[in-house]
């Protein structure tokens, strides 16, 4: 009679344990590939917002909009000198640049991103910066 019970009892772990172990090795795969870096920033000289996701492939495709808000002359070291993009890094170094936004160079001053880039290591970091040409 000790031997059913102790099987049965070993089967009801064991199925109790099943979908703990497929739930946790599913998460586990489906957020290796599917982690997108956001941002959202404003700062004296831009805004914006952006969203960075892998597309499982070696490349990310970044979507999302920037803002000039000075939108000067472009003369260096004047008001407004500079583009506005966000910077996109690894905890590597600083991989590339989104498009960017450059009013003083005839452009407009709000521009949206959809952008596809082959980093050479996995995007962390997307911060709002100034490009001076």
């Amino acid at each position: 009679m000790k031997a059913p019970l102790r099987v049965l009892t070993m089967l009801g772990i064991t199925c109790a344990l099943l979908p703990m172990t497929a739930a946790t090795s599913h998460a586990a795969g489906s957020t290796a590939t599917t982690d997108c870096v956001t941002a959202s920033e404003t700062r004296d000289f831009g805004r914006g917002e952006i969203s960075v996701c892998p597309q499982g492939d070696g490349t990310y495709r970044a979507t999302g909009w920037v803002e000039d808000l000075l939108p000067g002359d472009g003369a260096f070291g004047g008001p407004d000198g500079g583009c506005v993009s966000w910077a996109l890094s690894s905890a590597h170094a600083y991989e590339t640049f989104t498009t960017m936004a450059c009013p003083h160079f005839s452009g407009p001053a709000t521009v949206q991103i959809d952008d596809v880039i082959t980093p050479a290591h996995p995007i962390t970091k997307a911060q709002l910066t100034t490009l001076w040409f």
